[in-house]
């Protein structure tokens, strides 16, 4: 056995040197526990006594509430015409009736543009022959708009009556049929007639053919467009 001067031996000394290791890696953990608990703990919000802080709350709520708008529809997407006696001399008629348009608003009163007006129109396509007939052209379809309900403001009114162009009276500004857009029904005032909410109008028809238009049936698209 060696003894040292300061009567401790080699295994004394490692053990001594072991237990020393033991504490410093015992008091090192305990130091990087700490250490990781700070910096654990510094991404957290905190607030000393007295001071604020804010939570904003936000949510997404869809509105339940339609937005009013103006809008027309037609009671049904087809009529036919029949064959009266011709008032006209070396002419065919056919008349019969356009299907109700039905005008509607739900718009407030602020929804409505300043100085807005509205109308319905129609233009007519030549008619067709499903033989293979020679077409007769929508000049030769005429109308009379009829105002139904036009509210109590006066402002609705119905279109001037437009004359087929075939053998037409002596307006020649009116006999021109349906072949452009022509009016139907319309207000100057979008706003003033709002608060009725609802007009309607249709209109009679007349068709006039020479008197030896080829037989077989026809037909033809009006074609309706409202407008402000």
């Amino acid at each position: 056995m060696v003894i040292r001067s300061d009567n401790t031996t080699p295994t004394m000394e490692i053990n001594n040197m072991n237990a020393r290791a033991r504490k410093q890696l015992v008091a090192g953990g305990a130091l990087g526990a700490m250490l990781i608990g700070t910096v654990a703990l510094s991404s957290a919000a905190t607030a000393d006594p007295g001071d604020t802080t804010d939570v904003e709350v936000s949510v997404s709520i869809e509105s339940t509430v339609e937005p009013g708008n103006l809008a027309f529809s037609v009671a049904a997407d087809s009529t036919s015409l029949s064959e009266v006696d011709s008032t006209v001399e070396g002419t065919r008629e056919f008349t019969g009736t356009l299907p109700t348009v039905t005008v509607t608003d739900t718009r407030t009163a602020e929804e409505v543009p300043e100085g807005a007006a509205w109308a319905v129109l129609g233009q007519a396509s030549d008619f067709t022959g499903t033989e293979g007939q020679e077409a007769i052209g929508a000049e030769n379809l005429g109308w009379t708009p009829v105002l139904e309900d036009g509210g109590e403001t006066g402002l609705v009114e119905a279109g001037e009556p437009v004359d087929p162009a075939l053998e037409g009276d002596d307006d020649d500004f009116n006999n021109v049929g349906l072949e452009n857009q022509e009016l139907l029904v319309s207000t100057f005032d979008s706003a003033e007639v709002n608060p009725e909410g609802s007009w309607s109008a249709n209109a009679d028809l007349t068709l006039r053919t020479v008197e030896d238009v080829e037989g077989g049936d026809y037909t033809s698209t009006v074609t309706l467009s409202l407008f402000e």
